[in-house]
């Protein structure tokens, strides 16, 4: 089976072979502490750094090329924009907010009963 490793966690999450998942979606399904706040691609709250297995993701979509710009091109790619099919590797920064706010709360996270099947 497939796994992405959320490695700022120490955490695997497997999914069916065959399947294209969301890895925010899995993330928060599994408890794994990414941080997020919009799931839509517009903040950059979710925004992880590919250590390992970039060639299992999808390209990234248009919105999040415009919002990580120069970003991609230092392994950074948002969870909620960016689907796998195989291993991959993320880390990230615990205490990271949305790529707008300045010196904002932290707290970094959200809670959208539904969106990713929990609710």
């Amino acid at each position: 089976m497939p796994r992405i490793y959320f490695k700022t966690v120490d955490r695997y999450v497997e999914f069916a072979e065959g399947e294209e998942v969301n890895v925010l979606r899995m993330a928060i399904r599994e408890d794994c502490d990414v941080p997020w706040q919009c799931a839509s691609g517009n903040c950059g709250t979710d925004r992880l750094v590919v250590e390992e297995g970039v060639e299992n993701l999808d390209p990234p979509r248009r919105r999040e090329r415009a919002r990580l710009g120069d970003l991609l091109d230092d392994g950074y790619r948002l969870a909620c924009q960016t689907y796998t099919r195989g291993d991959v590797t993320f880390s990230w920064d615990p205490d990271q907010v949305g790529l707008d706010d300045e010196g904002g709360d932290g707290s970094g996270g959200g809670s959208r009963a539904g969106w990713a099947g929990t609710g």
